[in-house]
């Protein structure tokens, strides 16, 4: 049972990159803003009984919360932007880096070491990272440059999201937790929709129900599948699994939106996958390594 729920939840993840091509041109401020509202709307009404647990928090671990929520909100910002320039492919397998960038985060940050194997795969992932984009720069399209940019930019804000909240789940149910960073990233987007002038009626009817579905399924579906299956397997596991989701993101696109993924896309991408498994996962029974956890 816990293998098809794992199966589940990596098949609802994989959506959400198809899901925000399918919103277009619903600019993607707006696709961001509604994700993340709608997500904490329902997150907040389900752990309502939980949130007075946030009152007691010390104010470094509310700071901690807040961080969280910004770093959030930059991710969906950048990362759902990054796919109106790139392909789902080459986005979905440069926001996949974002273990690397928690091993460095941590490195530079909370003074945790990086050990052999996880240096390995930085490097393997740094090349993968070098195919894709040096495909892009020979292609001359600047815009898929762009979108790399962007893409890599997901995973760092991802990265540092992820290593922010890391203590404070401890301390405060996982509900709650997701329900006010979703919430403040929410609040950020909603009000920078706003404020750069983003256009948010005239959209056809489908653009609207993609943004829905955008918070249904990759993330109220997907990542509290994931959560829950995370507490009853090894976690290395769950990482593993993980990284299909680049692969199922591509086939999805391809199946609905007939796109076919550039070589070069395809190759990084493979290149990228291989470090992240060699470096961050765990054939064993020992503790994943530093900030192996799923796109948000």
């Amino acid at each position: 049972m816990t293998g098809l729920l794992l199966a589940i939840g990596i098949l609802a993840v994989s959506t959400s990159a198809p899901i925000v091509r399918w919103a277009e041109p619903a600019p993607p401020l707006l696709v961001a803003a509604v994700r993340t509202t709608l997500a904490a709307i329902v997150l907040l009404s389900i752990s309502a009984r939980d949130l007075g647990s946030i009152l007691r928090l010390s104010r470094r671990e509310k700071t901690f919360i807040a961080v969280s929520g910004v770093l959030l909100a930059a991710h969906f910002a950048v990362w759902i932007a990054s796919l109106y320039y790139t392909s789902t492919a080459a986005s979905v397998a440069l926001v996949a880096t974002q273990p690397v960038f928690a091993g460095l985060l941590a490195w530079i940050f909370l003074g945790e070491g990086i050990a052999r194997r996880e240096a390995i795969g930085i490097a393997i992932a740094g090349i993968g990272c070098l195919v894709l984009a040096g495909g892009d720069f020979l292609a001359a399209s600047g815009d898929a440059l762009i979108g790399d940019g962007l893409a890599l930019a997901g995973a760092v804000t991802a990265a540092g999201y992820f290593i922010a909240g890391r203590r404070l789940r401890a301390s405060l149910p996982l509900g709650a937790y997701l329900a006010v960073v979703n919430a403040i990233a929410a609040v950020l987007l909603v009000t920078s929709a706003a404020l750069a002038g983003t256009q948010v009626l005239g959209f056809a009817r489908d653009d609207y129900i993609a943004m829905s579905m955008s918070a249904l399924i990759p993330s109220l579906i997907g990542h509290s599948l994931l959560n829950h299956v995370v507490r009853r397997v090894p976690v290395h596991l769950v990482a593993l699994a993980i990284l299909g989701e680049p692969i199922g993101a591509s086939v999805l696109s391809w199946l609905f939106f007939r796109e076919v993924p550039p070589s070069n896309a395809v190759l990084g991408g493979v290149v990228i996958l291989a470090g992240i498994a060699v470096g961050f996962t765990r054939l064993g029974n020992s503790p994943p390594a530093s900030g192996v956890e799923s796109e948000p």
